[in-house]
């Protein structure tokens, strides 16, 4: 799972905005690739070439030729979810049903530009802000690297502050991704987003322990029993570091970054300890079941 508080502004609210609109057209998608290293685009790059698997990209990493490389571009993936467990275990790229091309074309309808409509590599899962064309060569010309494009971003027109409310939508998006919880990204926490932390939770002590709990953000009995003395700290992967990061969200907190199992790194340990202190919890950076139960209410 990538940060979707690291895409450009513009990009993440359209994608809330999306996930809205194909939840209403019957249609869960969750966002996959987001910002990526030049690192991580080599690596793409050298699949099929000189590393084992098919040819994915034609962009070099270093010749920053990949929208992702900008912040302006995301892919997504259907859930299909056919036993209904919030699981990814359904989740699949296969467009048999057509289900890309009636995404691409919502997407389309507010605004992003769509891989599928490409001709040379066709990329059905691919969104992107069209604002600078479908390459990024004018961004290569006007600010040379995706750092001084990025640096533009809080002056840029288009483009909002991460607010509080920001993070709650960026929240309730990796919210429906994790857990399947086909709530509305609008940046408040409501009830609806207060059962989803709970459906995250629940997700979370499923993978990690074999709880067998029902995902119905409802944290009764079953789910207390569940949680137990579990906790995670600074230097565990797990799910539930996952559940941390993504309800710290849905309070508003930036946790510096989302994975899937999470991974619990400094930033992470610093969110934890000031969310500790304005919440009246022991700061000591490990999250337990006080602060997950504060975290879910």
């Amino acid at each position: 799972m990538r940060n979707i508080l690291e895409l450009h502004p513009k990009l993440q609210a359209k994608l809330a905005e999306l996930q809205t609109l194909c939840s209403k057209n019957g249609i869960t998608i969750k966002i996959g690739e987001c910002l990526r290293t030049v690192a991580e685009q080599d690596a793409l790059y050298a699949q099929g070439r000189t590393m084992p698997g098919s040819i994915v990209t034609n962009a070099r990493g270093t010749s920053y030729s990949s929208q992702h490389q900008w912040g302006i571009a995301a892919d997504f993936y259907i859930d299909m979810d056919v036993d209904g467990d919030g699981v990814n275990s359904d989740d699949t790229f296969n467009n048999a049903t057509g289900l890309f091309d009636k995404v691409g074309s919502l997407a389309k309808s507010i605004g992003l530009g769509w891989g599928g409509d490409w001709k040379s590599p066709v990329d059905k899962p691919h969104l992107y802000l069209p604002d600078w064309g479908s390459t990024p060569t004018r961004l290569k010309n006007q600010y040379g690297t995706p750092e001084n494009f990025m640096k533009t971003w809080g002056n840029n027109a288009a483009a909002s502050t991460t607010t509080k409310q920001e993070i709650v939508r960026a929240g309730q998006v990796h919210a429906n991704n994790f857990t399947g919880a086909g709530i509305a990204a609008d940046g408040i926490r409501g009830q609806k987003t207060k059962e989803a932390g709970i459906k995250v939770l629940q997700t979370a002590l499923n993978l990690d322990y074999d709880a067998g709990l029902v995902v119905d953000g409802i944290f009764g009995s079953k789910s207390k029993k569940a949680l137990g003395n579990h906790y995670v700290k600074r230097g565990e992967t797990q799910y539930l570091v996952t559940a941390l990061e993504i309800l710290l969200m849905l309070k508003g907190y930036h946790p510096n970054g989302v994975e899937c199992p999470g991974i619990f790194g400094k930033g992470l340990d610093a969110t934890v300890q000031e969310y500790q202190s304005d919440n009246g919890l022991s700061v000591d950076g490990k999250a337990g079941a006080k602060t997950f139960t504060s975290l879910i209410s």
